[in-house]
């Protein structure tokens, strides 16, 4: 452990190590109350505590894996202390942190925060709708990250299902960014209208929507083209026309597309393959 300023139950965050991705566990049964907001938020936004290097760490970068994954049993523990205190922060229901847990989006993209990019838009409904203008204007904002600005979408979409009487105020914002495809990235653009589909609020604004594809303005990458929306949504039963290759070329890079037929049974099988391998992973962990 190395040296810290925070105190109990705080402290004990930063010896819970690794979370599990899935499972949380119920922080407000270590003694979290109000009372331990502010030292939360102050853990929360503490970037020398969880992007620390480890203490005389001599390895090279060939020693790690090819994935940049770290070993589970490589981890320093007070890395995670930051992801234990948003958790804690959204059980707690703690609308005061909805500032500096906005503050934090951006490593999303600055420092391709996975965990973050996972999380957040689970934790900004647990909190409440307190946090839907601050997450409209983070998403309107074309200063932000894509990817930032990929989960204050996604934490609206998750807003709306999780508060229903905040639908029609989440879709608003989502809607008020799309009108701007011109000038968003396409992958956001794309993944807003992923999110109108789970909002079931893609037929209300299919013209707009139909306008973004014309304009080749959306990474069909992401959930397929205008034809399988229109499928998705049940306007029309079968394609038109045939998909466009299955590849494209970014710069000296080739990206592949999910939603090709062919690609689909690949990812499909691959995906089955990893929820084994992961059930296996889960079930002989170290307790």
């Amino acid at each position: 452990m190395i040296e810290h300023t925070y105190t109990e139950p705080v402290s004990n965050l930063l010896a819970l190590g690794r979370p599990d991705l899935i499972e949380w566990g119920d922080y407000l049964q270590m003694g979290f109350a109000r009372e331990h907001v502010p030292e939360l938020i102050r853990l929360l936004q503490d970037e020398k505590l969880r992007w620390m290097e480890k203490p005389n760490d001599l390895r090279k970068d060939e020693d790690f894996p090819e994935d940049g994954e770290i070993p589970e049993d490589d981890d320093m523990p007070e890395w995670y202390g930051q992801v234990h205190a948003w958790r804690a922060l959204a059980q707690l229901k703690a609308e005061d942190a909805i500032p500096a847990l906005i503050g934090i989006l951006h490593e999303i993209d600055d420092r391709q925060d996975e965990w973050y990019g996972e999380e957040a838009f689970e934790i900004f409904p647990m909190i409440g709708p307190a946090a839907i203008r601050p997450l409209a204007e983070y998403l309107a904002d074309g200063k932000n990250g894509t990817y930032a600005r990929i989960a204050a979408g996604q934490s609206l979409a998750k807003m709306a299902e999780t508060h229903p009487e905040t639908k029609k105020e989440c879709i608003a914002a989502i809607v008020a960014t799309l009108q701007n495809y011109t000038d968003n990235d396409e992958g956001l653009n794309g993944f807003m209208i992923s999110d109108l589909v789970e909002m079931n609020a893609a037929r209300e604004h299919l013209g707009l929507i139909e306008e973004t594809f014309k304009a080749k303005r959306v990474d069909t990458f992401i959930d397929g083209d205008f034809e399988d929306l229109q499928i998705k949504l049940g306007l029309i039963e079968k394609r038109t026309k045939p998909r466009e290759l299955p590849i494209k070329y970014v710069g000296d890079r080739i990206y592949v597309d999910p939603n090709h037929p062919i690609i689909k049974k690949v990812v499909k099988k691959e995906k089955n393959k990893r929820k084994q391998e992961k059930k296996s992973r889960k079930k002989n962990r170290k307790r």
